[in-house]
């Protein structure tokens, strides 16, 4: 294995880290308070963005080691789906993901919490897929 590839799955790993402990979080403190209590629901609004991000993190750095140029997330992931490195199913659940993150950060139209919390669970057992994936693509 050539140095630079070396470095990209060392990377991948500790974004795996990265990704598990966010969703470890999540799963641990995720509870309907998340609906009344802000500091919560902003707390798991956060971990949820930066397990998405390590992810999206993932995604740039496994499409690099095939070597090809990381494009936009979605770019990515598609990417990812059409070399069957993740399953289509999985890289639907990453964009579906991405799209949350993305309304949580920037607040696009309000946000409704309901919603999110009622989505963020499915997600985040998504994101823990990813990861199991990602790192069993790695040990190839």
């Amino acid at each position: 294995m050539d140095t630079r590839v070396g470095t990209i799955h060392e990377r991948v790993v500790q974004k795996c880290e990265v990704l598990i402990d966010r969703v470890e979080f999540i799963e641990a403190h995720f509870s309907e308070e998340v609906l009344t209590e802000r500091i919560l629901r902003k707390a798991m609004y956060k971990e949820f963005q930066e397990a998405v991000e390590a992810a999206a993190d993932i995604c740039a750095l496994v499409r690099r080691s095939l070597d090809s140029s990381a494009q936009d997330d979605y770019s990515n992931i598609d990417y990812l789906v059409e070399r069957e490195v993740i399953p289509a199913g999985l890289g639907r659940s990453l964009k579906e993901a991405n799209g949350l993150s993305n309304r949580l950060v920037h607040e696009y139209d309000g946000i409704n919490d309901y919603i999110a919390y009622t989505s963020i669970p499915g997600l985040t057992g998504a994101l823990r897929e990813f990861s199991r994936v990602m790192l069993t693509w790695l040990s190839r």
